[in-house]
């Protein structure tokens, strides 16, 4: 297995691996089958001249009624049967397979004659092997049998020559097929490693798209796909680089006038105004606390700033239930009339994400409310949305400050409370994550603001962070 995982690294050789061994059988096929076509034509040649021979020697036989015999002289016959390089062999055998003439024991014919009067057959004479030709001639006596054989040392020779001849021509073809394949290849890959310089001579900073034009069309959904990629990996560190930014210019400022405090509190003699700057300090302590709660869940609810997770079914009005009791406590502190009307609203989502967004809803109404004050809590579900709204009755959101609020640090000019401008902006990107709007408006009472988060309800993935 790990042979085979460090092959599959290199496409050359991949393809090198199956083009060439294919290329190599293919033109051993193409080899054998011209061999096998020449030595047909070989064969059919040899095979015609011992027929000749054959039909030479049934032509010298003599029939009277009840008497065959072979008028051919012994030096004829040794003309007849001379050879530089095989034995030749003849016997004639009478209408009842009685021998006439020749060189006893030679195979007869094994099967009927397939060309008109005419057999061919491979037999073996005296411990050789031999081909054989075999002539139906009719006499008066009958169907006589004129076999003549021969070795086969001129075939074999004549293989060998076909093979030889063959196979250089061949070996030269395959080296030649190879060499271009293999140069081949080089040259088809060459816009791959045209392409992996390009990549590899980028800087970490570096993420413009990689250009797609002089790419194989193979390959160019590959580059479509890195540059999608490329993009929303541009998206997700400009996000983390504005966090970071924004973050170091909103802790400087509190974490600065703790410090004063500090200071201030070390020089105090008197126990009155000591307890007084601990209570200050105590005051900056939670504000910077909960600017640093709110920059990591900024932080965690951006794109890219968390592994995506399944998406799960959730009832928005389940989801309120299980957290009011949190939120008593800070409204009854401010004698805040905290109220909930609660009708079943079933989303898909991430239960922690949606309940860090109720919780933002319902702490910025809590930070921004007058003492004495209602906040209304509702959960409703439509024809084709899920509804989530936090209405109360507080100073309001003027209509041109309602996008402005939803980004990050923006606070109203004058606004009473100690938010960090944070809250909204992470009920918007989380609203967003789960392909939900968020809208501010005025209550019908004319007083105070509604923040209405909806959902569609056939939305059963979200858009969560990557």
């Amino acid at each position: 297995m790990k042979n085979l995982t460090h092959s599959n690294r290199s496409l050359r050789r991949r393809l090198l691996s199956r083009l060439i061994p294919s290329l190599l059988a293919l033109l051993i096929l193409g080899a054998l089958a011209s061999y096998r076509i020449a030595l047909g034509f070989a064969n059919h040649a040899y095979d015609r001249a011992l027929q000749d021979s054959a039909m030479a020697i049934a032509a010298q036989i003599r029939s009277t009624p009840g008497h065959t015999t072979l008028d051919l002289p012994a030096v004829a016959q040794q003309v007849l049967l001379a050879d530089k390089y095989d034995h030749i062999y003849f016997m004639i055998l009478g209408p009842h397979d009685e021998f006439i003439a020749g060189h006893r024991g030679l195979p007869p014919p094994p099967f009927l004659p397939q060309e008109k009067n005419r057999a061919y057959y491979d037999g073996h004479y005296r411990g050789q092997a031999v081909r054989i030709a075999a002539l139906y001639s009719p006499t008066v006596n009958g169907d006589i049998k004129v076999m003549v054989a021969e070795t086969l040392v001129k075939r074999h020779n004549l293989m060998d020559e076909i093979l030889l001849g063959m196979l250089i021509p061949e070996s030269l073809l395959a080296a030649a097929a190879i060499a271009l394949v293999w140069f081949g290849v080089g040259h088809g890959l060459a816009p791959l490693n045209l392409l992996r310089q390009a990549i590899a001579t980028r800087s970490s900073q570096d993420m413009r798209p990689v250009p797609e034009g002089h790419a194989p069309e193979e390959v160019r959904p590959m580059v479509h796909e890195l540059n999608a990629l490329l993009d929303r990996l541009n998206g997700t560190l400009t996000a983390q680089r504005r966090l970071i930014s924004d973050a170091a210019h909103q802790i400087r400022t509190p974490i600065a006038a703790l410090q004063a405090q500090l200071d201030a509190a070390l020089r105090e003699t008197d126990p009155d105004e000591l307890r007084a700057s601990l209570q200050r300090i105590h005051a900056s302590a939670g504000r910077t606390a909960h600017l640093t709660h709110q920059l990591l869940t900024l932080a965690r609810v951006e794109p890219g700033g968390q592994a995506p997770t399944k998406p799960q079914p959730i009832d928005l009005a389940e989801l309120v239930r299980s957290t009011a009791a949190d939120w008593m406590p800070q409204a009854l502190a401010k004698t805040i009339d905290l109220g909930f009307e609660l009708e079943a609203a079933p989303i898909s989502g991430e239960p922690l994400l949606l309940g860090e967004m109720l919780a933002n809803l319902i702490d910025n109404s809590l930070r921004y409310t007058q003492t004495g004050g209602q906040i209304t809590v509702r959960t409703s579900l439509l024809k084709d949305a899920a509804l989530l709204e936090v209405e109360d009755n507080g100073p309001g959101i003027p209509p041109d400050e309602r996008e402005q609020v939803l980004k990050r640090f923006h606070r109203i000019a004058g606004s009473p409370g100690d938010g960090c401008g944070l809250g909204l902006a992470i009920v918007e990107e989380i609203a967003h994550s789960h392909n939900a709007t968020v809208g501010i408006s005025t209550p019908p009472s004319g007083q105070g603001s509604l923040v209405q988060v909806r959902f569609p309800i056939r939305s059963s993935t979200p858009d969560t962070p990557t």
